[in-house]
């Protein structure tokens, strides 16, 4: 289900954006991005050129790994179940709670660098 790699593919980029990164700009589109990016080895299903190509590369390849463990995924649930799916999108959940929280709780190391990151941003409105 592609609904399972969105969901494992925004939940980690939630969780790297959080922790690693959580000053960088626009996390919310960030986050899209990355559950996006965890779709791209199944782009076979919707291309209109290369469709057998790009078959065999999801099938065969262990680059699609890159894409957030997409071919992992694809071994551990080869049936895509709902249960699988189900519950990567309660990580996902899970993931953005603990995004939430910390933003809320940020300790204040967090939120002076965050500060002087975005004070010293040039303004684009004027």
């Amino acid at each position: 289900m592609a609904l399972s790699h969105f969901a494992f593919g925004a939940g980690m980029t939630t969780l790297v954006v959080t922790f690693l990164h959580p000053t960088v700009r626009f996390p919310r589109t960030l986050i899209l991005a990355g559950g996006g990016w965890a779709m791209l080895p199944d782009l076979h299903w919707v291309s209109p050129i290369a469709t057998q190509q790009l078959y065999q590369w999801h099938r065969t390849s262990v680059w699609t790994d890159l894409f957030w463990l997409h071919r992992t995924w694809d071994r551990i649930d080869p049936t895509d179940s709902t249960a699988t799916a189900a519950g990567l999108l309660a990580f996902l959940i899970l993931a953005t709670a603990i995004a939430e929280y910390r933003n809320y709780r940020a300790p204040l190391v967090v939120e002076s660098a965050y500060q002087s990151y975005a004070d010293s941003a040039p303004n684009d409105r004027e």
